[in-house]
């Protein structure tokens, strides 16, 4: 069955992003790992991350908005959001779960599913391997004002959506960052 939770994210993504702008993203923060507290501040290098069933960096520079309640509700996720990081360019990453498991049979459609009507420049879906474990990924724009990379993979149960939504202007770098991301993803 698929699960239109990834629907809701999409739009609340680029509200989240203007919300954080206007607000200038200060919110201070408390990780979801074992350090005692997150600054407001970019990080100067890579943070340790530690979501529920993964651990992952924080990029140089990316603020951890994990536990800010009104840039989580933003985002109207149907599943649980599990990690949202902010760029200096009001880039995000999210992580979460979806409301109910999609089967590994139905991510490629799972994900074409979800694209939003009228994106451009959609890819078809193709494989990806986050710390040994395959799942479906796919970009596209909606319109000029965003460039997403979305990735979905099932891991102990659950289905984890992994999300980089930005300007395509940012696109370049923000995903750099998604990689550093995905390249210190460890399944906890």
């Amino acid at each position: 069955m698929l699960v239109p939770c990834a629907r809701a994210l999409r739009p609340g993504a680029f509200t989240l992003m203007l919300l954080l702008s206007a607000c200038g993203g200060s919110t201070a923060t408390v990780t979801p790992s074992s350090s005692p507290a997150a600054s407001s501040t970019p990080n100067a290098e890579a943070t340790p991350f530690a979501g529920t069933g993964f651990r992952a960096n924080v990029p140089s520079g990316w603020q951890d908005q994990t536990t800010n309640q009104s840039a989580l509700a933003s985002l109207n996720a149907g599943g649980s959001v599990l990690m949202l990081l902010l760029a200096p360019d009001q880039g995000i990453i999210a992580a979460s779960t979806t409301a109910q498991p999609v089967a590994d049979d139905q991510l490629s459609q799972y994900l074409t599913s979800i694209t939003p009507p009228g994106a451009i420049d959609v890819s078809k879906p193709e494989p990806v391997d986050i710390d040994g474990v395959s799942g479906v990924l796919m970009t596209y724009q909606s319109g000029t004002a965003t460039e997403t990379e979305q990735m979905v993979v099932n891991q102990a149960g659950n289905t984890y959506e992994i999300v980089l939504r930005t300007l395509p202007a940012d696109f370049a770098t923000d995903a750099a960052a998604l990689q550093e991301v995905l390249d210190s993803w460890t399944w906890a």
